[in-house]
C-alpha cells in the first residue's frame, strides 16, 4: 500500500484491519459514486436514512441516529426534509409515546428499489470487464467474507440461495 494515500498510523494496523477498512471504504465510495444523487436531489446521508427506514421499518429515531453515527438533532433535521419530500414519515410509538419511529412511505420504498437497481447495474457493468474465472473467485471470496463478517455482527446473516449467479 502506498503510504502517501493513507493516514500514517494506517500501516501500523494489523493486516486484517487494513484490508477490511480499505475494502469497506472503497466499496462505500463506489456505491456513493454509483448512487444517482443529482437526479433525485438527495444527499448520500439522506439516502442512507431512507435506506435504513426501508430496511428497518419503524426504527426509532434514537436507534437510527446511533446506527448511522449522527446526532439526534442532525437526524431530526434530515428526517424533516425527507418528510417534506414524501419519502419517510415519523409516527409516535403506540406503546411508548415518547419514542418516535421512522417508516418509509411508498415513494421512499420505490426510490430505494430504483437506486438499488441502479447500483447493481453499474456494478455488473464494471465487473463484467473481469474474466469469468475472476468473477467466480470474487463471488466465492465475497460470500465467504460476508459469512465471517456476519459472525462478528457487522453484516446480517446472508441466506444461501441455490439460484445465485456468479
Amino acid at each position: 500500500m502506498n503510504k502517501n494515500n493513507y493516514p500514517e498510523h494506517f500501516e501500523l494496523l494489523p493486516e486484517n484491519l487494513r484490508a477490511t477498512a480499505l475494502l469497506f471504504g472503497t466499496l462505500a465510495q463506489t456505491v456513493i459514486k454509483y448512487f444517482n444523487s443529482e437526479e433525485i436531489s438527495l444527499t448520500p446521508l439522506n439516502f442512507i436514512i431512507v435506506s435504513n427506514s426501508f430496511m428497518s421499518p419503524g426504527i426509532s429515531m434514537s436507534d437510527l441516529a446511533t446506527r448511522i453515527g449522527i446526532s439526534k438533532p442532525q437526524l431530526s433535521r434530515s428526517v424533516s426534509k425527507l418528510e417534506e419530500m414524501n419519502l419517510v414519515e415519523r409516527r409516535h410509538n403506540q406503546e411508548n409515546r415518547r419514542i418516535v419511529n421512522v417508516y418509509p412511505i411508498e415513494s421512499g420504498t420505490n426510490l430505494v428499489h430504483e437506486q438499488f437497481e441502479n447500483v447493481v447495474e453499474k456494478l455488473d457493468n464494471t465487473l463484467s470487464s473481469l474474466p469469468i474465472e475472476d468473477r467466480q473467485r470474487l463471488n466465492s471470496l465475497m460470500t465467504e467474507s460476508l459469512e465471517i463478517l456476519s459472525k462478528a455482527g457487522i453484516v446480517p446473516e446472508i441466506k444461501k440461495d441455490s439460484n445465485t449467479k456468479s
